[in-house]
């Protein structure tokens, strides 16, 4: 019991206390769009007043962590206001986002966000900066400003390293 329960990649996390859902990708008119998510910035830490991680205070060794099952909970609301904590990486803040989850609002998912467990803490610094682009260049098409852009990431993974964007550039 529960070693299916717990992918391997989550492993890193253990102990961090700074854990939280990564908003990656918000759907137009969704209901996360209506609440004001924002992609890469924003991460979901709480809800209805308590933490989505568990604190991992007083577990003995082998203890599972006393998480929320943030998905079953949203299914448990559906059509239910509920207040979300979430922390902002730009402005390190904190703010309460009402948010009402269904599956009338015409598009995939309750929320309508993409959303990856990740750690906050330092996010900022884990940022790809844009420091130069090269004229007719793929980046110059896109649009991307030298020393004012950056890269953060695509909507299954959030660029934490150089090497995790060199990886999406080679398989795309």
């Amino acid at each position: 019991e529960g070693e299916e329960d717990y992918p391997e990649e989550y492993a890193k996390f253990d102990g961090i206390e700074t854990l939280g859902y990564r908003v990656l990708g918000v759907q137009p008119n969704s209901p996360a769009s209506t609440a004001g998510l924002v992609s890469f910035l924003d991460f979901l830490v709480g809800v209805n007043g308590e933490m989505l991680m568990g604190s991992g205070e007083g577990l003995q060794e082998g203890d599972e962590y006393d998480d929320i099952d943030f998905p079953a909970l949203l299914k448990e609301n559906n059509g239910k206001e509920l207040e979300l904590l979430v922390h902002n990486i730009k402005s390190n803040s904190q703010r309460l986002v009402n948010i009402t989850p269904s599956s009338e609002w015409g598009g995939a998912g309750l929320l309508g966000v993409t959303i990856r467990l990740d750690n906050y803490g330092g996010a900022d610094e884990r940022l790809i900066r844009v420091l130069s682009v090269e004229h007719n260049s793929p980046a110059a098409i896109a649009g991307l400003v030298p020393m004012t852009d950056y890269l953060l990431g695509t909507t299954s993974s959030s660029f934490d390293s150089d090497s995790a964007l060199a990886e999406v550039l080679m398989v795309h």
